[in-house]
């Protein structure tokens, strides 16, 4: 099953995979994997949306699925076993954070792919320390799926560069294609306007 593993990948698995040997250090990993997760868009849409960046918010909302779709695709067509679903291998994982949590094929992560490409969008279009920022916390997003035993470092790299390249191609088609930002403005205007501004 592991025969297509390079040992790099397993040295640096071990070296990273580290759950259940600091309390407070897993404490933090499951935070950062589950805001990289469930709470992902939410950390760069909603302050956009509220900052009145609609089309902007519209952006990376179409990153995200188009992250989730061809992650998918990848992932089954690869087919390659997460690292904690043979026992005798001897992966680090903790309760409720398991592989019995994450059904689908390991490669590229889903958790780095989803984390890259809205902090690559970040870094392409806004301020230096904002794309700092994002890319740092994409990169802890990464970490924690190796600390929690989830995935092969080769993954986290995988994801990453499926995810930059997918926003590195939606901030070329934003700025240069003229029937997707028709298309973009037409769709944002049909939503209401939220917060609604006060009358001067």
């Amino acid at each position: 099953m592991f025969a297509s593993i390079g040992g790099v990948d397993e040295l640096l698995f071990r070296a990273l995979n580290l759950a259940g040997t600091n309390a407070t250090l897993d404490v933090i990993m499951v935070l950062i994997t589950t805001l990289g997760g469930t709470y992902i868009l939410a950390l760069f849409a909603i302050p956009l949306w509220l900052r009145g960046q609609r089309e902007a918010t519209f952006d990376f909302i179409l990153i995200l699925v188009l992250t989730v779709v061809v992650t998918t695709a990848i992932k089954y067509l690869v087919d390659r076993s997460r690292p904690c679903v043979d026992p005798t291998f001897g992966a680090r994982t903790l309760p409720g954070y398991g592989c019995a949590t994450e059904p689908d094929p390991s490669l590229p992560s889903g958790h780095a792919s989803r984390a890259f490409a809205l902090a690559g969008l970040v870094a392409l279009r806004y301020r230096w320390r904002a794309g700092s920022a994002a890319i740092a916390f994409a990169t802890l997003v990464g970490l924690s799926r190796v600390y929690l035993g989830l995935h092969w470092p080769s993954d986290i790299l995988a994801g990453a560069l499926v995810g930059i390249g997918i926003a590195v191609l939606v901030e070329l088609v934003s700025r240069r294609v003229v029937l997707y930002q028709r298309i973009r403005k037409w769709i944002v205007e049909l939503i209401p306007h939220w917060p609604r501004r006060k009358p001067a």
